[in-house]
């Protein structure tokens, strides 16, 4: 096995770079189901992009649990650690949740005391309703499952740890075979209301109910299997298990099963037709950083656009619902004057992106990440002792700061 403590405080920064990747592909799918293109264009882009937004979550996902696996360190305790989550996603989440909730009352949209209230105690994908897992700022819905993530997160790191390598390997296994089991076993839910392919335009059917949508994209205990198949695949590359895949091998397998999601039914697309590529693309530039082989993702820009990308992605919604609304909720253009249109929409989306990660998601962190002395918890990883959280294990180291989202 590997120096654990050693590769623990290795930097990726592909990955790091990725994520504004993923982020841009949640944008394009939201920027498709807006309607900003006219019916001669649109089509076409809803079509292309209507996998993005299911492929750029499910990188978040695996990426989460494969980052937190990495990055753990035998003894930390677990109090510690979700405090560090917790002041990572919440204080953007509180910010956009104040300032997005007046504006679509401004605008005349109509949000229910319930839905906004489970929305900011991060509840909302709990229920099987769309007026509540989509509900305010509505890509804050993937915090909720994130915040179950790391409430579970001490006791999957122990019950992965407790395997070898097969037994890893068949924990991976079983989690892709859940993640391609799930659009199936939601098939078999019939009845119910019928789920737009988005909830400003409600007369664009998706062909699936609520309720099959929820149990294959919404429902936390759901898209634990790949937080679960992050950590394992990291537990893999640690132990030098895991095969070495090329980078433009395994980016090739994406673009196949992003181009199989494309034409798919729906429940299929979301995440099961591309989650095994993706699995095989997250360790592939892990391992690339890992041996020092230079990619454009690790440039500096790139890096400083994943930092920001967390911000981008809870923006960038309210960003186009607003900027659609001023211009017109029902207005269409063509295709130069639409893309026009969605280039300042990304540019004004990145300026306040990184308006609130340097003024308020970094300040907050610190703030919240701050030293604490005393009190006793339960390590995260198993086989490490029980040990009050000093200096050492609590302040926060740069990398640390801007490390997972979201």
């Amino acid at each position: 096995m590997r120096n654990e403590r050693a590769l623990a405080d290795s930097r990726l920064p592909s990955l790091t770079g990725l994520r504004f990747v993923a982020a841009l592909l949640v944008f394009f799918f939201h920027l498709s189901v807006e309607k900003l293109y006219d019916d001669g264009t649109n089509p076409v882009l809803s079509k292309i992009f209507n996998p993005a937004g299911g492929v750029g979550v499910s990188f978040f996902f695996v990426l989460s649990g494969f980052v937190l696996a990495w990055s753990a360190k035998p003894g930390r305790p677990a109090g510690e650690f979700l405090r560090r989550r917790l002041a990572k996603i919440y204080p953007n989440h509180l910010l956009l949740w104040v300032l997005t909730l007046p504006l679509l009352l401004l605008f005349g949209e109509q949000v229910a005391a319930g839905s906004a209230t489970a929305n900011l105690a991060l509840v909302q994908t709990w229920f099987p309703r769309l007026d509540f897992f989509f509900s305010v700022n509505r890509p804050s819905w993937s915090l909720c499952c994130e915040l179950f993530f790391y409430l579970m997160f001490p006791l999957l790191a122990r019950f992965v740890g407790r395997f070898g390598r097969r037994g890893t390997w068949a924990v991976a296994a079983a989690a892709v075979a859940g993640v391609l089991l799930l659009p199936v076993v939601a098939g078999l839910l019939h009845g119910g209301p019928g789920m737009p392919l988005d909830v400003s335009h409600p007369e664009a059917d998706s062909g699936v109910s609520v309720r099959q949508y929820w149990l294959v994209y919404a429902f936390p205990v759901s898209r634990c299997l790949e937080f679960l198949l992050g950590i394992a695949v990291a537990k893999l590359v640690k132990d030098g298990a895991w095969p070495r895949v090329p980078v433009a091998v395994a980016m090739g397998l994406l673009a196949i099963g992003y181009a199989a999601a494309v034409v798919a039914p729906v429940l299929y697309g979301l995440a099961a037709l591309t989650v095994i590529p993706l699995t095989l693309f997250i360790p592939a530039v892990a391992m690339a950083d890992l041996e020092g082989r230079g990619t454009l993702l690790r440039s500096r820009s790139m890096v400083w656009l994943g930092e920001v990308s967390f911000a981008f992605y809870l923006v960038h919604q309210t960003v186009l619902r607003i900027g659609h609304d001023l211009l017109g909720h029902d207005t269409s253009w063509n295709a130069w004057t639409a893309s026009a249109l969605a280039a300042a929409f990304a540019a004004v989306t990145l300026l306040i992106a990184w308006a609130v990660y340097r003024w308020w998601e970094m300040p907050a962190m610190r703030l919240l990440t701050a030293p604490r002395s005393g009190g006793k918890s339960i390590p995260v990883a198993s086989g490490g002792p029980r040990v009050r959280p000093g200096p050492e294990l609590s302040r926060p180291r740069p990398a640390e700061l801007a490390a997972d989202k979201d």
